[in-house]
């Protein structure tokens, strides 16, 4: 069953993260839906996340094509999160 791109939010270790962790088995949290939504190149991702929602920590793991990034503040990351939530509804957002 597809549903629309819906970010969540969490605190672990004194960091925030967010991502759709509906159907992680199904894909539900795949780094790159978001560069794709925003009609982004990764880079330019990157850059949104520094310079927009003040992204302190990106780190891309090559061998599991997994980009992860955390906030240092639920601030951040809320405002990160609700971005998303609204663009993905906007577009109609369709994943897995």
């Amino acid at each position: 069953m597809a549903h629309i791109l819906k970010y969540e939010e969490w605190e672990s270790n004194g960091f925030w993260y967010c991502g759709d962790v509906s159907a992680l088995a199904a894909g539900s949290n795949t780094w790159w839906y978001v560069p794709s939504l925003l009609n982004l190149t990764p880079v330019e991702f990157v850059k949104l996340l520094i310079e927009k929602f003040n992204c302190k920590y990106i780190h891309y793991q090559f061998e599991c094509d997994v980009l992860i990034y955390k906030f240092s503040s639920l601030e951040d990351c809320r405002k990160f999160k609700n971005y998303i939530n609204k663009v993905a509804r906007q577009k109609q957002f369709y994943i897995y």
